[in-house]
């Protein structure tokens, strides 16, 4: 009797120990529901430290920022506070509401956001001198360090576009016979190391091919058709035909350019051979299946360049009725999450834009075109911030002679990321022209000219 009391106690003491070592059913839905709480989609799960788009600032050690946040000495946005809380091991005081308010406060403020709200209007900093947009990042993408659940492998490959976009082309002229002199690798030998990541590449092309086109001084212009390789060297996928000179040579040569781009894959907009084709908007699908939009114009056609007559060609012309009715009808299509529009405008021999112009890219960007920029401008132009969307108004010269001026020899060209169909990131690349021709990268000090004369505080930070 005493053995089995003894077996009893010691039974029932095993009992309580494993009950107590099994959790219960509302300590189970707890811990359940806290594991759903951190667990965050792709979108959710990758945070940036943000600062205005012409921060000289590039780079933020993973320490200082947690420290700044904890501290509450940087902004984060509201509806990303609780991802950012569990990532950082703290709560941050320091709140917006909305991504707009960070807009006055950009210039010298830091904001936590995530990729989901990631925007071209702010730039996004690298953590401990790594960027999430690496074109390795396939196999670097885990080292970036600003990922809540490193467990969740975002798909970087199939998922992010890399879209380049690029100012005025016209190999004519001097850069034509440099080519010529130089061979046809010189002409991009300097650029092609920036390209060579790119998903999409885009020129803006002012001239057509001809086989024997005769490289002359004045305001006529052809390139050779040999010289076309400079776009294939470059990897061109789109062609922009809103320029001034397409049709210097007559209807032939710019039917025949045409057919070379369609023979090489390349597609076009802002110019055709209709009226109708050089309206029609280009419609591109991304890697991750998202379609994006292409429309081009020019605004004055000083060249008689535009497709006006039901059996013209060439580029289309901006008439603001129409502009309205085919934005209207793209932003109704669901399939299509992102417009780019560009206009050829009347030239300018200044960084600021005319009025014309500002009014027609505002206008753009009121009727829903969610990306503008200026295709004409051989001096580089301002960048403005309106109503959180960028307008880049003079991207300036790309592949040209002109060297006359020192605005005329510089440039930039964009390399902009595309995620869940919409531009998340604009990173300029800047250019300068040298004495023989050949487009350049630019020095630091070349650099930090273009950006003095193109970045003012009152177009880049307002609501």
């Amino acid at each position: 009797m005493k053995k089995i009391t003894l077996l009893l106690l010691a039974f029932i003491t095993i009992l309580g120990i494993i009950i107590a070592c099994v959790p219960s059913e509302s300590n189970q839905s707890l811990a359940l529901s806290k594991n759903q709480q951190i667990k965050l989609s792709n979108e959710n799960n990758i945070l940036f430290a943000v600062v205005g788009f012409a921060s000289e600032q590039t780079n933020i050690s993973l320490e200082e920022l947690k420290k700044n946040y904890l501290e509450s000495k940087i902004y984060v946005l509201q509806d990303v506070k609780a991802q950012a809380d569990e990532f950082f091991k703290g709560k941050n005081t320091k709140t917006l509401k909305n991504l707009s308010d960070f807009s006055v406060l950009a210039k010298d403020n830091i904001l936590i956001v995530d990729l989901a709200r990631l925007t071209p209007q702010f730039k996004a900093l690298q953590i401990d001198n790594i960027t999430f947009f690496d074109d390795n990042n396939t196999k670097n993408q885990l080292k970036y360090p600003l990922i809540v659940d490193k467990s969740t492998v975002f798909d970087y490959k199939n998922t992010i576009t890399k879209f380049t976009l690029t100012g005025v082309t016209a190999v004519t002229r001097f850069t034509g016979t440099q080519t010529e002199k130089n061979g046809i690798k010189w002409l991009t030998e300097k650029l092609l190391p920036e390209f060579q990541g790119s998903d999409l590449t885009h020129i803006s092309n002012e001239v057509s091919f001809i086989a024997d086109c005769k490289l002359e001084r004045g305001m006529k212009f052809c390139s050779k058709e040999a010289h076309f390789q400079s776009f294939l060297d470059l990897g061109a996928d789109i062609v922009e035909l809103t320029g001034n000179h397409n049709l210097d040579y007559g209807t032939k040569p710019y039917e025949n350019s045409i057919n070379l781009y369609k023979k090489n894959n390349i597609q076009t907009f802002g110019g055709g051979m209709s009226p109708a084709d050089a309206f029609k908007p280009l419609i591109i699908t991304l890697k991750d299946n998202k379609k994006i939009a292409f429309v081009g114009y020019n605004e004055l056609c000083p060249c008689a360049e535009c497709a006006d007559t039901p059996k013209s060609v060439g580029a289309a012309r901006y008439d603001s009725a129409k502009v309205k009715k085919i934005i209207t009808e793209l932003k109704k299509d669901t399939q299509i999450q992102y417009i780019f529009a560009s206009v050829q405008f009347a030239e300018s021999d200044n960084y600021f834009p005319t009025k014309a112009q500002e009014k027609i890219s505002r206008y753009l960007v009121d009727l829903g075109a969610d990306f503008v920029y200026g295709s004409q401008a051989h001096n580089v132009q301002y960048v403005e911030m309106y109503k959180g969307k960028p307008i880049f108004h003079g991207l300036g010269n790309f592949m040209f002679d002109q060297i006359h001026r020192n605005a005329v020899r510089q440039g930039f060209f964009l390399h902009n990321y595309i995620y869940n169909g919409k531009v998340v990131q604009s990173f300029p690349v800047f250019t300068f022209t040298a004495d023989d021709r050949q487009p350049s990268l630019a020095t630091t000090e070349q650099i930090t000219a273009i950006k003095k004369a193109i970045y003012l505080d009152k177009w880049l930070y307002k609501q």
